[in-house]
């Protein structure tokens, strides 16, 4: 936080503010119809005069009250007054106050009539920077006449907007172990990165696996590749890159040589592999998308319960917090937990990523309009990613330049 912005402090509910501003001599620091009414309106206080920084208001009234010059409040320290901000430019206002020796919150505050415009603030004032992957095919560069499109590693900063590809790739599933990457490509299986976005090794690639999920056990020193095309989760140790077993999903995959299943993101937690796919009985071909979280016990891979049913072609699966979190994808839904549907989106949704203030959630092209006709008023279609405050239900949409597919993303410590 810089010195000119505001903490958590300086803002209050207006159950707070009633509560603070009890018994004090209350000036309100900026002229304002609508920012000082609605607090009058709403505030329960006496009101004992205004001061401004404008020249054209001090030494006249506003509303029938006094209106002083700011410096009037050097005079007073230690609770004899109580300072409410009233004017959109509370952020040149802040430090004023604190040189005339006020504490945010025990001294003054934003009105509680402003908290929208925080929210606001909040939001684009945030930084971040992201890794986000996408499969994208070079089918795409044919289609837009366009060399540069095709899938790969992003970087996006989201001060800037400013989006770099760093690697190219047809990639998915994205897990930071602290030290480097481990990515899940289609066609070349596990990849392993570096911070600074080298291709170090691939390996874990058989014929038909479209690798689409990857996860990371460090106690085991395992990595799991998912490979979708054939139902399947292989383990690998990762210092020898040898695979140790395989986790079929059922035996279907054997009896029709299609995947039925379709896994798509893993996560490991503790000792336990949890896996998003398309359907639970295997039948997604036939048009039956019972899909959901299915947990697999690492040690005894065949002891597996379905913890979550009915999603409609689910992604990512995460904890956050110590809480479940995933992407009912073609409902648009954000789950925390198995009941709470924390966000709702208009597009194909898979990837998520948490920085401790925001979550953010990608965004695909829809290529599903014939499936959502009649249930959904408007498809979306633009590529990118969503900045969402879980408590206001905020949501900022990030495009991704050149990209069709987003599949997943991080944070870039």
């Amino acid at each position: 936080m810089n010195k000119d912005s505001l903490p958590v402090e300086a803002w209050k509910t207006w159950q707070e503010f009633n509560r603070v501003v009890l018994g004090k001599k209350v000036i309100f620091f900026g002229v304002s119809d609508d920012w000082a009414e609605k607090t009058i309106k709403k505030g329960v206080m006496e009101l004992a005069y205004f001061v401004d920084n404008s020249p054209t208001w001090i030494g006249s009234s506003f509303m029938g009250i006094e209106v002083k010059d700011p410096n009037s409040l050097d005079k007073f320290r230690g609770g004899e007054i109580y300072v409410v901000i009233t004017s959109g430019s509370y952020e040149s206002i802040y430090p004023q106050l604190l040189e005339y020796g006020l504490k945010p919150g025990a001294d003054f505050c934003v009105s509680p009539a402003m908290n929208n415009l925080k929210v606001v603030s909040d939001v684009h004032m945030h930084e971040a920077l992201l890794l986000i992957s996408s499969p994208d095919h070079k089918i795409y560069s044919n289609l837009d006449k366009d060399e540069e499109i095709g899938g790969g590693l992003f970087t996006y900063n989201i001060k800037t907007q400013k989006c770099k590809k760093v690697l190219d790739g047809t990639f998915h599933q994205i897990v930071d172990t602290g030290k480097e990457y481990y990515v899940a490509d289609e066609k070349r299986g596990a990849c392993r990165i570096s911070k600074d976005f080298r291709m170090l090794e691939t390996f874990g690639i058989e014929a038909g696996d479209k690798s689409h999920g990857i996860a990371f056990c460090p106690q085991r020193r395992l990595v799991f590749i998912a490979k979708t095309g054939r139902d399947m989760i292989s383990a690998y140790d990762t210092s020898t890159k040898k695979k140790c077993f395989d986790i079929n999903l059922s035996d279907k995959f054997n009896k029709t040589g299609k995947p039925g299943h379709w896994i798509n993101d893993i996560c490991v937690r503790d000792d336990y592999l949890y896996a998003s796919l398309f359907s639970h009985s295997g039948t997604y071909t036939e048009g039956i998308y019972d899909g959901g979280i299915l947990q697999i016990e690492i040690e005894n891979h065949e002891k597996r319960q379905i913890l979550i049913r009915d999603l409609w072609m689910p992604h990512t699966v995460r904890f956050f917090d110590s809480e479940i979190c995933f992407l009912d994808s073609m409902n648009g839904y954000f789950y925390k937990t198995d009941k709470n549907i924390s966000g709702e989106f208009f597009g194909f949704i898979r990837g998520l990523a948490y920085d401790g203030s925001y979550y953010y959630i990608g965004q695909s092209e829809t290529r599903y309009f014939d499936r959502l006709k009649g249930i959904r008023k408007n498809i979306g279609m633009s590529a990118g990613f969503y900045l969402f405050d879980e408590e206001t239900k905020a949501a900022k949409f990030f495009i991704v330049p050149k990209v069709r597919q987003v599949r997943d993303l991080c944070i870039i410590n």
